[in-house]
């Protein structure tokens, strides 16, 4: 009878180890020693990431051309020189860079000389002489300031230049109202004013640039005030301190392809520059939507695809390497018609 009693109570420590070792393997005990987090080393898992297409994007698919249905082309605009009558004085004024603010005018927005209709018609103001101009075509009259900061202000522009001049200087508002003797409510409207032109002109020039190398990076602050976490998205050239993207948003998928989007308005179209940031794979989805296309390759029936880095280079590949789920490596390998290898890489 004792045996019996024994072999049962052995018996049941046995099955009752056995369980503890199997909750143990399972992760059921929240604590384990460090010693043993440590000591077992998971196998790398290896993942492949998918490259995008501009369909992605949703600042793409918005400029995206629609498609050619059967509307009319349009007509060619002639020029208003093979249009107009012989007759009249001859033109003496001249209107290079100068375009028909109308809309619904034939030359709007043509700033050739030689096609538009635009001639002089006389000057008004009475501290400064204003150029008029007025297009033939439509019969539209508009100032040589229109457009500009200068547009409806009635203080002399030197003056204006002088304040605006000090400001950029780094004089405070109200210590230019005291110097000029203008109210600060005045200079505040031409720093605004001037400011908002400033931008205009920056789109306008700021274009085509050629960057070799970029670094894509984001920054988190936060207000002070606030537990809203904010990230500051930037592009960097290294060598130049260029900054030809800045913008403000969340840490999403949607705002690194519009930054990516700005950035790839902004470079010339034969720009593959080289790319480094901090592993996030997120830039990763962006630069291949923005610098990349899906190629058939092999037989129809088959429907194989391959990335292709940019139009006009012969081979393209993505490699990529994840660790404990962070992006490690993202390298792209590119060559060209001219034996010049190019790389662009996303690394650590």
């Amino acid at each position: 009878m004792a045996l019996h009693v024994f072999m049962f109570v052995f018996l049941l420590v046995v099955c009752l180890l056995l369980s503890l070792v199997l909750l143990w393997h399972l992760d059921w005990f929240p604590v384990r020693p460090s010693s043993l987090r440590g000591g077992a080393k998971r196998p790398t898992l290896h993942r492949l990431l998918k490259p995008r297409t501009p369909d992605d994007c949703p600042a793409c698919r918005l400029v995206s051309p629609p498609s050619s249905g059967g509307g009319p082309t349009p007509q060619p605009v002639r020029p208003w020189c093979e249009v107009k009558s012989r007759r009249g004085a001859p033109k003496r004024i001249d209107t290079q860079g100068l375009a028909c603010p109308n809309r619904a005018c034939l030359y709007f927005t043509n700033t050739d000389a030689h096609m538009h209709a635009l001639v002089g018609d006389g000057k008004h103001g009475q501290i400064e002489r204003i150029q008029t101009f007025r297009c033939q075509a439509c019969h539209t009259t508009f100032s040589a300031r229109r457009n500009t900061p200068l547009y409806r202000v009635k203080t002399p522009s030197q003056q204006i230049g002088m304040v605006l001049s000090a400001l950029a200087e780094g004089l405070d508002p109200s210590a230019a109202e005291r110097v000029f003797g203008y109210q600060q409510a005045t200079i505040t409207t031409w720093l605004t004013r001037a400011g908002g032109h400033a931008h205009i002109l920056h789109e306008r020039f700021f274009c085509h640039l050629h960057l070799p190398h970029l670094q894509l990076d984001e920054l988190r602050t936060r207000l002070r005030c606030a537990s809203l976490v904010l990230w500051l998205w930037l592009a960097i050239d290294p060598r130049t301190k260029i900054l030809p993207v800045l913008q403000l948003g969340p840490r999403t998928q949607h705002m690194a392809h519009r930054v990516i989007h700005s950035l790839r308005q902004l470079l010339a179209l034969d720009c593959l520059p080289l790319f480094t940031s901090n592993g996030l794979n997120l830039y990763f989805y962006a630069l291949t939507a923005h610098f990349g296309h899906w190629l058939p390759v092999g037989r129809r029936e088959r429907k194989v695809r391959r990335w292709q880095v940019a139009a006009g280079l012969i081979y393209g590949q993505v490699k990529t390497c994840y660790r404990r789920r962070r992006l490690l490596r993202i390298s792209c390998v590119m060559r060209l018609g001219t034996e010049i290898d190019l790389t662009v890489a996303l690394q650590r």
